[in-house]
């Protein structure tokens, strides 16, 4: 699913927990990235997170937020990788205070990563993980999203369709029959979509580049009344 549809589906989710967990999982990350360059990402050797990578940098630059832009930390990179592509190990070591770790791991992590995530955090660093519930890597982290935890049960229900340019007259006594209702087989792709580890990163990647960040808890609720009212906040 590309960033634009997954716009999309942020404003759709907007109240649930997902949206919440996921946004404000994302401002952690800017909150404690406190040194410029900061934000590192890491993963399995098999599997790293070049793609949550490259849309966190994407958003963050969109956004004009330079200082907290991430890198890629990267197991055995080639001799002739590009720049961006070519931190390795030796970054974790100097890693510090001021600087978070990202972790993405959707399968069990193997001890060597879980290792390397103990070595890191013991030198300061603020670990985030999005992960599959890893119980290991939970408790070696700070914060962490679990996608699949983060989908209602009741994800769908009560959604009804209705045709876009069409006026119709619908009897209101007459009972619906499902008529309107959302094809079950759409719901299920839906639930799949923003359960799955991918949705959660795109959500994680808008909510980074957020302009309110930094701004106090009783600021973000006071604007978000002011615009629900109707006016931008000054």
């Amino acid at each position: 699913m590309d960033l634009t549809k997954a716009a999309v589906l942020r404003e759709l989710l907007t109240g649930t927990e997902l949206a919440g967990r996921t946004t404000s999982f994302a401002h952690s990350l800017r909150r404690f990235t406190t040194r410029v360059g900061g934000l590192m990402l890491f993963g399995p050797p098999e599997d790293e997170p070049w793609h949550l990578t490259a849309h966190l940098d994407d958003e963050l630059h969109r956004a004009g937020v330079e200082d907290v832009r991430p890198s890629l930390v990267r197991w055995a990179p080639p001799p002739d990788a590009p720049p961006h592509l070519a931190i390795g190990l030796d970054r974790l070591r100097d890693a510090g205070r001021g600087e978070s770790l990202l972790v993405v791991a959707e399968q069990t992590p193997a001890d060597a990563l879980l290792e390397r995530i103990d070595a890191v955090r013991r030198r300061g660093t603020t670990i985030f993980s999005i992960s599959d519930g890893n119980k290991d890597l939970a408790d070696l982290s700070h914060e962490s999203l679990v996608p699949e935890l983060l989908v209602p049960a009741t994800f769908g229900t009560g959604w009804v369709s209705h045709p876009v340019g069409q006026d119709q007259q619908v009897d209101h006594d007459e009972p619906d029959h499902g008529r309107h209702a959302v094809p079950e087989e759409t719901l299920t792709a839906l639930r799949d979509a923003v359960a799955g580890f991918e949705m959660t990163q795109h959500l994680v990647s808008l909510a980074v580049a957020d302009d309110d960040v930094t701004q106090s808890a009783w600021r973000r609720r006071l604007r978000t009344l002011i615009e629900r009212l109707g006016g931008e906040p000054a």
